[in-house]
């Protein structure tokens, strides 16, 4: 096997010969993947894993790892902190979700050591991306570039867990369609730079994932693989195109805000999926396919289940342009380009009832 993490000469624009250098993560699939491992990977090594994870997989370390961490807070003072008080060691595991595979990435970016990555559910994407996702006074932050020598994706692993958490996996992908809507939006009306070609290909993903309903809801091979290929082709196109516009919009502005008031911890996937149909809404879109897709495909997209209260959506709506005036950072989209009032707030919510 070769490390996955390397260089690759990818096309961008609208000439195929014109390339640009980006490095990406490439997934090894399969199954028992720990046991394909080089031994120098386990002789001094750090694990930040879920404790779920961890107590499946223990056995497949032939000695103890030097420390064992779950992390109970992606607040960046307080993981640097567990960084700091690590012992030396030659690489880091991160075995679990989110924050498992975040925290080994801050890890790895902090000391220098060799990286391995093995989500246990799919539900959001970090194990993709070479940003470390913290958070900073209860607001999302992506700090550093780092990149695993292996990213493992074991189909064994992800089927142990519950179906919602691998499904829910789909609504970072799914936001491509708010994103690339906000993007356009942003291109007419502020003039942000557009690639039409990298818009294009994020709609072929788009188009792909809406196909594949089925085997989505059954979490088989073939709809793991296809929630794992698809973060990685987003991740590209974001990679290429220099930032994450082709599939983050106001979908995850709302979801970020909504965090933000309530410091509770959600689903993230589920909590964008939320955010898709609130901000689709919005953009005056036609959402039937969408619901039909969340549907059929089992993402739960309900505020009841997800945990969220009307009064939080209204909330979080009505906090939106106070919110986006002091995240600079996040570009143009439609909750910028219309406002927002209590009584559209309130219309919206009322447009949303009829889909949930």
């Amino acid at each position: 096997m070769t490390v996955c993490a390397r260089w690759q000469w990818l096309p961008i624009g609208k000439c195929n010969t014109l390339m640009k250098k980006i490095r990406q993560a490439i997934p090894t699939y399969g199954r028992k993947l720990l046991f394909t491992l080089d031994a120098s990977y386990f002789k001094n090594c750090a694990v930040f894993c879920a404790s779920e994870a961890w107590d499946l997989l223990e056995n497949a370390f032939p000695a103890p790892p030097k420390a064992v961490i779950v992390p109970h807070s992606m607040d960046r003072e307080i993981l640097e902190r567990q960084i700091d008080r690590l012992p030396d060691v030659d690489a880091v595991f991160g075995i679990g979700g989110g924050s498992a595979c975040d925290a080994a990435k801050m890890a790895s970016w902090r000391t220098g050591a060799k990286l391995v990555l093995m989500p246990s559910i799919l539900s959001v994407d970090a194990a993709f991306t070479s940003a470390v996702g913290v958070r900073v006074g209860h607001k999302v932050r992506y700090v550093g570039e780092v990149y695993p020598d292996w990213l493992l994706i074991d189909f064994g692993l992800l089927q142990r867990a519950p179906v919602r958490l691998n499904v829910a996996g789909v609504g970072d992908i799914l936001s491509i369609f708010t994103a690339l809507h906000d993007w356009k939006l942003a291109a007419e009306a502020v003039g942000e730079r557009y690639d039409e070609d990298i818009a294009k290909n994020a709609g072929r993903i788009l188009e792909e994932l809406l196909n594949q309903a089925r085997a989505i809801r059954v979490c088989n091979e073939e709809g793991l693989k296809l929630i794992a290929e698809s973060y990685v082709e987003e991740v590209r196109l974001c990679e290429l195109h220099g930032n994450s516009r082709p599939e983050e919009g106001s979908e995850h502005y709302f979801a970020y805000c909504l965090e933000s008031l309530t410091h509770k911890s959600y689903i993230h996937g589920e909590l964008v999926a939320l955010g898709i149909l609130v901000a689709a809404l919005y953009q005056e879109r036609d959402v039937e396919e969408l619901v039909v897709f969340m549907r059929e495909s089992g993402l739960v997209y309900s505020p009841e289940k997800i945990g969220i209260s009307e009064r939080e959506i209204f909330q979080t709506l009505v906090a939106l342009p106070a919110y986006l005036e002091r995240e600079t950072q996040l570009p143009y989209g439609i909750f910028h380009h219309r406002g927002m009032t209590p009584e559209k707030a309130r219309k919206l919510l009322d447009g949303l009832e009829t889909w949930l």
